[in-house]
């Protein structure tokens, strides 16, 4: 019984459409009056129909989400409607409606879906689509889209029922020739090369564009003008289906005088696959293999030929001892192959050498000295024992073989040298940092309560910070249930910066002895963003105290806040022992509001040079196991970059 549905369908009403076309699909016969009247209704409406058509997997389900992703973002006030059509099997009668499966835009409350079977064989449209397009016309939809199942080279059916024509395609049609099998090709408004990372994809474009033109007679028409584009649908944010929207909106308004011209911009990039590891890189594992591999081989024979040198430099100065008469002559024929095989020894080598004994006679003086960033540091290369011998740091090897040497240069070396087998400095710290305060739960002040209670009376704070999945996701607290009852489990709940400040509130996050883990991976530049802004301000509030600028401050941001209208967000509970209130002077402004240019950009620059941490943002461990990946793993990996 749909009698009362036709006056909710305006209001679209999702279950008024959908028993609507049910019953178009189901009882036609009865339904016949109401169906009248819906076709009256949507024959005074002017709404636009995009038909999508195309070969079985082209991608058109996973091309029509980001065609809706678009418009969505495009147009914040209309809303569009989606008839996807799947075919049903011959041999049992069943369609998978499995279209929706690649949808990942239409979960918003301006988009309706429906899936249908085509209910019989050899066919791409269901005989009562035309019925679905009404109920959602009559709905008052702004945009339609009709989608028909896998379509053979000689289908148009689409053209029938939709005001302009999108035909999907692969790379992948075989030789030329077959283009002028392509039916769609004479009619179709728009072209869309989908998976255009596909081998062989640039020379599948152009010869696409070659038969459009020729299958209309414009042969005059340059390649940019002629609307066939290479897209890659499952890349974000591709180039490709930017350009392919553009065209398609444009052409939406030019066909049907509807102004639904998009206001995205347009970019002549062409789609272009992100590849993890590229094509030209596949055996990098093996490159690198190859490279030691050969390093060691170089070594070896350099070594030899340093012992070569040796053996030839102990004969000299034993001759140089003996009372020989010939001496003189064999001396010189000994220098003479100590210049030919010296030629054969690297110029690096050479130096190794020569700077061995300065080198070496410095872990052996009292203090070794090095610089950091400037800075000089001095360090005991000696400890006493109980029994008060001076036991080395580092150990020295004994080696006098000029090979023994080299080799042990090049393959070991002292710490802090290449090939850094002992670390990347000359001496290990002999202070130990305490073990990592590992905190997260409920809100941001509950977190800091944490943080103060185990890094009490600790000479160095090194915070671990854990997230609760609402954060990984991205998404901000809600009191939706699926997402309210996440809030602040197994994890801190993080969603702006003043919550990030409040975090991290009572602790100098530009002191060296303060360092920040923080596990997150999907929205890691969001919160490395947070986390940096938060230390940036501390440093500003630690300025403004130090020039007695507070009551300056305070005015200006009561005046922010008169003028917002809104209470100033405050740090919710007692500061627990050991918070100072570092960080909260600016909860709900920046910096840069209350500062002048100059001096904020200098507390800004300095702050970004002293600040520690880390950011976990292992994608490729969330992709195999995790699963809190909230962008494609090609793009965060850039992203991460």
């Amino acid at each position: 019984n749909v009698n009362g549905e036709i006056k909710t369908l305006s209001k679209k009403d999702i279950k008024a459409i959908a028993k609507i076309i049910s019953a178009a699909e189901n009882f036609p016969t009865e339904a016949k009056p109401i169906l009248k009247e819906v076709s009256e209704l949507a024959v005074k409406k002017k709404i636009p129909v995009l038909g999508i058509t195309g070969t079985g997997g082209a991608g058109k389900s996973s091309l029509i989400d980001e065609l809706v992703r678009r418009f969505l973002m495009d147009f914040r006030d209309k809303t569009i409607a989606i008839i996807s059509v799947d075919p049903s099997k011959k041999k049992t009668g069943g369609a998978l409606l499995g279209d929706r499966i690649r949808m990942n835009s239409i979960s918003n409350e301006r988009v309706y879906m429906r899936s249908l079977a085509t209910r019989q064989s050899n066919l791409a449209l269901s005989k009562y689509v035309q019925e679905a397009v009404n109920v959602v016309k009559a709905a008052g939809y702004d945009l339609i889209i009709l989608e028909t199942s896998g379509i053979g080279q000689s289908d148009t059916e689409i053209l029938d029922h939709s005001d302009v024509s999108l035909y999907v395609m692969t790379p992948e049609y075989g030789a030329a020739t077959q283009l002028e099998k392509i039916d769609m090709l004479d009619f179709a408004d728009v072209v869309a090369l989908n998976k255009f990372d596909k081998r062989g994809a640039q020379d599948a474009l152009r010869d696409v564009k070659k038969q459009y033109r020729r299958n209309r007679q414009q042969l005059s028409l340059s390649d940019e003008q002629t609307p066939v584009f290479g897209t890659i649908a499952s890349q974000f944010n591709d180039p490709g289906m930017n350009s392919l929207y553009i065209a398609v909106m444009g052409k939406i308004a030019e066909k049907t005088g509807i102004k639904l011209e998009s206001k995205l911009g347009h970019t002549d990039e062409m789609s272009e696959k992100v590849y993890i590891i590229p094509p030209s890189r596949t055996r990098y594992l093996s490159e690198i293999s190859d490279n030691n591999r050969n390093y060691d081989n170089w070594v070896k024979e350099q070594a030899e030929v340093a012992n070569q040198l040796y053996g030839i430099h102990k004969s000299v100065a034993t001759l140089q001892q003996s009372k020989i008469e010939d001496k003189d002559r064999l001396i010189k024929k000994l220098q003479e192959a100590y210049a030919e095989v010296e030629a054969r020894l690297d110029g690096q080598c050479k130096k190794i050498l020569e700077a061995w004994p300065k080198k070496s006679q410095q872990f052996k003086d009292e203090f070794y000295i090095f610089k950091v960033r400037d800075k000089e540091i001095k360090i005991k290369t000696h400890t006493e024992s109980l029994s008060h011998t001076q036991v080395p740091k580092v150990a020295v090897p004994r080696y006098e073989a000029w090979g023994d040497i080299l080799r042990w240069v090049l393959q070991e070396n002292f710490p802090g040298e290449f090939p850094y087998t002992a670390g990347v400095y000359p001496f290990k710290r002999t202070e130990e940092d305490p073990t990592r305060m590992f905190a997260g739960e409920g809100g941001p002040e509950r977190t800091n309560k944490r943080f103060h209670y185990v890094s009490l009376s600790m000479p160095a704070k090194r915070l671990s910070t854990a997230f609760d999945s609402v954060t990984l996701y991205g998404r901000d607290p809600d009191i939706r249930p699926d997402i309210y009852g996440k809030i602040g489990n197994s994890g801190v709940s993080i969603c702006c910066l003043d919550d990030a400040k409040k975090l991290y509130s009572g602790f100098n996050l530009a002191d060296p002895r303060t360092s920040v883990s923080m596990t997150i991976n999907g929205p890691a530049p969001t919160l490395t963003a947070f986390f940096m802004n938060a230390a940036i301000d501390q440093q500003c509030e630690l300025y403004i105290k130090k020039q007695g600028l507070e009551k300056e401050v305070e005015k200006k941001i009561e005046a922010i806040y008169k003028k917002r209208g809104v209470k100033r967000p405050r740090y919710q509970g007692a500061l627990p022992e050991g918070n100072d209130g570092l960080g909260l002077m600016l909860l709900g402004v920046t910096g840069d509001q209350v500062l002048d240019k100059e001096v904020y950009e200098k507390i800004k620059a300095e702050t970004l040079k002293q600040v520690r941490g880390t950011v976990q943002a292992d994608i490729l461990k969330e992709d195999q196991a995790q699963n809190t990946c909230i962008f494609s793993t090609e793009f965060a990996l850039r992203m991460m970059g």
